[in-house]
């Protein structure tokens, strides 16, 4: 094949698998009740990329009593996000997480527009992105931030602190990558890295 061909070809692929993805938003109202869930839905999604068509759903059960703390006021708040094919009602993949026995001020939140799809490698399967927050807080602290990321069944982890600016000076605001970027394309580790600047910054009690 001349060299001019097989560039064309290898574009028109990328175009074609960049092609594939397609995403909508899904109003919480929406979602099918067949979609068995925890919590209460913040956001949702559908997309289609080459492997199929799939709804995801970000869920917060919001603060209540935690039966199993050890302190008499001690409170729960969990969070779980939901991967279900199209065609069935068995998630692909789930993520929980939550914050226990907690007699403070405690969150377990989806940023605002922190689920996200993209396809940063042009290969057809998309990536699912989900960023969030937990904490027990009983002073000006930073919370608990992590960004968990999906390309089909498999799972990357982002997780650090938020970053409070009080009087100039900052607190908090770092992060770390789990084993699983290290084989990753660089884009998906550049992509992340732009979410966590995005979403790092906090106002505690705004």
């Amino acid at each position: 094949m001349h060299p001019s061909c097989l560039c064309l070809a290898i574009l028109l692929l990328a175009a074609s698998a960049q092609a594939q993805l397609r995403v909508s938003p899904l109003p919480p109202a929406a979602v099918p009740a067949t979609l068995k869930h925890s919590g209460r839905v913040v956001q949702a999604l559908r997309y289609t990329d080459r492997t199929g068509a799939y709804t995801v759903l970000a869920t917060e059960s919001g603060p209540a009593t935690d039966p199993a703390a050890q302190s008499t006021d001690g409170q729960r708040a969990d969070l779980y996000a939901y991967q279900y094919p199209t065609t069935g009602t068995v998630p692909t993949w789930q993520v929980h997480d939550f914050v226990d026995d907690c007699p403070l001020d405690l969150e377990a939140r989806f940023r605002p527009k922190g689920l996200t799809v993209t396809d940063l490698d042009q290969d057809g399967t998309a990536e699912v992105w989900l960023v969030y927050r937990t904490v027990c807080r009983g002073d000006v602290s930073p919370s608990t931030q992590k960004i968990i990321m999906y390309e089909g069944f498999r799972k990357y982890a982002v997780r650090g602190t938020s970053r409070l600016t009080m009087g100039g000076q900052h607190d908090g605001g770092s992060y770390s990558l789990d084993a699983a970027w290290q084989a990753a394309p660089a884009a998906f580790r550049q992509h992340a890295a732009e979410l966590w600047k995005q979403h790092r910054e906090e106002r505690v009690g705004q």
